[in-house]
C-alpha cells in the first residue's frame, strides 16, 4: 500500500454519509439495491474532489459490516419477547453494553431513546448463532466489490482503494451465542468461516481494511466481567490467532487493521489504555494500523510509541485525526500539530491521516471533518519536507 514518501497521505475508516443526509445516529440502514451504484459513484466523487487520497465505497450495500448473517448459514433473528418495562439500557437487548452504561444509566437510557428506541428493530430482534456456521455464498460480496471496482475505473482509477470486512470478534459481539461451547470457540469458527472473505477483497485489488473495536471494547463490556491484564491479554490472543490464521495466503501488505474504543458520544470511563494492549494489537497480522487519537481519551497515546514500543519502520500508522463522537469541526493547524506530533514519533514516512471512526454526525460536519484531514495533511508536509 502507499506511504507517505514526500506528503502525508490521508484517507478515513470507510463508512461515509451522502452529503445530504441529515444526523443518522448509529448510521443509515443498507440502501436499496438499485440506489447502491449511485450511491457508491457520488462517495467516491465526493472523496476525490475535496483530494482524500485512500479512498472507500463508503458501505452504502452495507456489505461488509452490516450483512454477514446473509453470507453464513447458522444465524437466526427473532423478535425479543420481553416484559414491557424492561429498559433499553439492558444486557437483554444489547450485549455488547459497557460497565459504563449500566453505570451511568440516567444519562445512556437518554441516549439510546434518541440514538436507538426500543421500537428500532435493533432494539426489537435478536440475532444468534443457532447451529454450526458454513458460508453460503460469497455472491453478495463478490457483486459489492465489482461494482466498486468498476466505479473506480470511471471515477478515480489512479486511487487506491479500501474495503471493509467486520472482524470476527467484532461481529461476535452482537450475537448470543445458542450453539458453541463458549464465546472462544464460536469466534473461531466465525473467523474460520469468514477467511474467504478477507482473500475475495485482496484478490480485487482492493485494501482489505479489518473493523475490530472488539480488541478494545471487551475489557469494558458488562456481560464479561472485570479481568486482570494477564487474563484479558489471554482472552484477545484466541482472537487475534484466530484472525490470523484467517488471513493465512491474505498478503500482509494489503491489510489495515482499524481498531477504536467506541463510536457512542459519552462516557468512556472503563476503556482500557492502548499501552495495555499494544502487544496483542501489534501482533495482528497487517502492515497499517487505524487507531484513535483525536477524542480527548486518546490525545495523548502518541505517547506509547515512545514510551512502551518504537513504531515498527515495515508499519504504517493510522492516526485519528479528527474525533467521531462530536460534531465540532477540528480546524486544521489542529490537524496539522496531531500529524506533525506522530511524525516525529513515528517516521513521518509512517503516518498517514485518518479518522478516530465513522462519523455519526449530520453529513454537513462530517465532510468538513474530512476536508480538514486534506487541509491539515497539507499543512503538516509543509512542515515537515521543508
Amino acid at each position: 500500500m502507499n506511504r507517505s514518501t514526500d506528503r502525508i497521505l490521508t484517507t478515513h475508516t470507510g463508512k461515509l454519509f451522502m452529503p445530504d443526509a441529515g444526523y443518522v445516529g448509529m448510521g443509515p440502514p443498507a440502501t436499496p439495491a438499485e440506489r447502491v451504484r449511485d450511491e457508491v459513484t457520488a462517495l467516491v466523487e465526493k472523496q476525490v474532489a475535496i483530494g482524500m487520497d485512500i479512498i472507500s465505497n463508503g458501505e452504502p450495500a452495507g456489505i461488509g459490516p452490516g450483512t454477514i448473517f446473509e453470507l453464513v448459514e447458522g444465524f437466526e433473528t427473532a423478535p425479543i419477547t420481553l416484559p414491557a418495562d424492561e429498559p433499553a439500557v439492558s444486557l437483554e437487548r444489547v450485549r455488547w453494553l459497557s460497565r459504563d452504561m449500566l453505570r451511568f444509566t440516567s444519562f445512556y437510557a437518554h441516549m439510546f431513546s434518541d440514538a436507538m428506541p426500543v421500537e428500532n428493530p435493533l432494539m426489537a430482534m435478536r440475532t444468534s448463532v443457532t447451529g454450526p456456521l458454513k458460508l453460503k455464498s460469497l455472491e453478495p460480496l463478490e457483486a459489492d466489490l465489482a461494482l466498486f471496482k468498476e466505479v473506480l475505473a470511471t471515477h478515480a482509477p489512479e486511487k487506491e482503494a479500501f474495503y471493509c470486512v467486520v472482524a470476527p470478534a467484532w461481529l461476535e459481539e452482537f450475537v448470543w451465542n445458542e450453539h458453541y461451547a463458549d464465546d472462544d470457540e464460536f469466534v473461531v469458527a466465525l473467523t474460520e468461516v469468514m477467511a474467504p472473505m478477507f482473500k475475495a477483497v485482496t484478490d480485487r485489488g482492493l485494501i482489505l481494511q479489518i473493523d475490530d473495536p472488539a480488541i478494545s471494547h471487551d475489557w469494558e463490556e458488562a456481560r464479561r466481567g472485570a479481568m486482570n491484564l494477564d487474563d484479558y491479554e489471554r482472552f484477545v490472543m484466541v482472537r487475534v490467532e484466530a484472525l490470523n490464521a484467517a488471513l493465512e495466503g491474505v498478503p500482509e501488505d494489503m491489510i489495515r487493521y482499524h481498531t477504536c474504543w467506541g463510536s457512542w458520544p459519552g462516557m468512556h470511563t472503563n476503556e482500557i489504555p492502548l499501552r495495555d494492549i499494544v502487544r496483542p494489537l501489534m501482533s495482528v497480522k497487517a502492515q497499517a494500523f487505524s487507531l484513535e487519537s483525536a477524542k480527548s481519551t486518546h490525545r495523548a497515546d502518541w505517547k506509547v510509541w515512545r514510551d512502551v514500543m518504537k513504531w515498527p519502520e515495515d508499519k504504517i500508522i493510522i492516526p485519528g485525526v479528527v474525533d467521531h463522537t462530536t460534531p465540532v469541526v477540528e480546524p486544521p493547524e489542529v490537524i496539522a500539530d496531531t500529524l506533525i506530533q506522530f511524525a516525529n514519533v513515528c517516521g513521518k514516512q509512517n503516518v498517514i491521516a485518518g479518522t478516530d471512526c465513522g462519523m455519526r454526525w449530520h453529513a454537513e460536519a462530517n465532510w468538513e471533518k474530512y476536508k480538514n484531514i486534506v487541509l491539515g495533511a497539507e499543512l503538516a508536509s509543509r512542515h515537515l519536507w521543508s
